[in-house]
């Protein structure tokens, strides 16, 4: 392996979240322990993927956006949800075997589907029976396309184990689908989503929408340099003649320092690495930074210098005894 391929891995891999140990073994609602339901590995890993990660980083590829933005305790707070995702019906809803859900009576009907068919929901619980994932994109990407990516998606990563169905919405700028999944899998293990998950998930997504013409990518926010406060609803809410423009967040001078190690190696690669190292410097001086440690300034000084070396070659030469003039005068 390659100096250039082991520095695009090391950088690939030191973003991701590790799963969560003892996920092996889970003991089932019949209390027989089994191997929990593993997804289809991504098509994005090696350094190849890494490169091409890193590359839709450099030119601002459209990021996905993958939010578990809650779940219901029970049916009485499900069906609810079922009736929001389809506005009360006028909305038609796909699950797991494609079927169409269409009209407020067939919702309804579904509900009581969900609600004593199979392992059935209990109409109140103490924990989670279902999870809602919204899918969003950008404004001005393909609709259809945000469609069918989120159909694969949940093909891949539920369709094995769980029920759920999936609604589009487009009465907002930003084409976004509505995920409802039922927790408890059909081989009695339940959904429980970590960062790992949430990771693996927002790459998934971006790899069918890709797959579907459409360029996404799926970088943490650190790494690509979208650092702004989010501020919460409440907050809005509870002074609402209070300017709540997001303040730009300090990018970690470790982020910046991995960038720099990393663009080190590419400078010593092909003409193309060569190029994704000098993105690389563009995309960290666009960060709002706190003042840098002197090795992450040193490494980005010998970076920008190996790099603009072949420019400095072509540069006129000043003569050693006329100095350069200043710019203030």
């Amino acid at each position: 392996m390659s100096l250039v391929d082991r520095a695009l891995i090391e950088w690939d891999e030191g973003f991701r979240f590790k799963p969560t140990k003892g996920r092996v073994g889970k003991r089932t609602i019949a209390g027989a322990r089994i191997a929990v339901n593993t997804p289809a590995p991504l098509k994005s890993q090696g350094a190849s993927a890494a490169r091409g990660r890193l590359n839709r980083v450099v030119r601002k590829v459209p990021e996905v956006m993958v939010k578990v933005s809650g779940g219901g305790r029970g049916m009485n707070r499900i069906r609810p949800h079922l009736d929001y995702i389809s506005r009360n019906g006028a909305v038609p809803l796909e699950d797991e075997t494609g079927r169409v859900i269409a009209g407020r009576e067939a919702v309804r009907d579904l509900g009581q589907e969900w609600k004593y068919g199979l392992y059935g929901i209990p109409e109140e619980s103490r924990r989670k029976e279902s999870f809602n994932i919204v899918l969003s994109m950008p404004p001005g990407t393909d609709r259809a396309a945000v469609t069918d990516a989120a159909r694969a998606f949940a093909k891949v990563e539920f369709n094995e184990n769980h029920q759920y169905v999936f609604a589009t919405h487009d009465d907002e700028r930003h084409p976004h689908v509505h995920l409802c999944v039922k927790a408890l899998g059909i081989d009695g293990t339940r959904l429980n989503p970590r960062k790992a998950d949430l990771q693996r998930w927002r790459e998934r997504f971006a790899e069918t929408l890709r797959d579907h013409g459409v360029e996404a990518n799926a970088t943490p926010r650190h790494l690509r340099g979208a650092l702004r406060r989010t501020v919460r609803q409440a907050a809005r809410h509870a002074t609402p003649h209070q300017d709540h423009a997001q303040a730009p967040r300090t990018a970690s001078p470790a982020v910046i320092k991995g960038y720099a190690k990393l663009a080190l190696a590419l400078a010593q690669g092909e003409q193309e690495d060569r190029s994704l190292a000098i993105g690389i410097t563009k995309v960290v001086t666009d960060m709002k930074t706190v003042p840098a440690s002197q090795d992450v300034r040193s490494a980005e000084q010998r970076t920008s210098g190996y790099l603009n070396k072949d420019e400095q070659d072509k540069a006129p030469r000043r003569s050693p005894s006329k100095p350069p003039s200043s710019p203030d005068r």
